[in-house]
């Protein structure tokens, strides 16, 4: 019984996982697309994702990128702006 419990909590924890990685990456391109395609404060942009949410990361802004941690800076992901072209994922 204990083996099955172990199989079910690291399922869940995989999946856990996978919604903080892609959340994150979402974050990190929607601040850098408002940040530097709109050209809003990152107080304002930060009303753009929800707040619980916004809790459990870390958003770093420099002058053409965001890098976004969670889970105590275990996992990380950073949007680029390049004129012209926007902002993209780079990692």
């Amino acid at each position: 019984m204990l083996g099955i419990g172990l199989a079910v909590a690291a399922w869940g924890g995989r999946s856990a996982y996978s919604t903080v990685r892609i959340g994150s990456a979402y974050v990190a391109k929607l601040t850098c697309s408002c940040l530097f395609v709109a050209g809003r404060t990152q107080q304002s942009c930060s009303g753009d994702y929800d707040a619980q949410a916004a809790r459990l990361l870390s958003v770093q802004a420099g002058p053409s990128s965001v890098t976004v941690t969670a889970l105590a800076g275990l996992l990380s992901a950073r949007a680029e702006f390049e004129d012209g072209f926007g902002c993209h994922l780079v990692n």
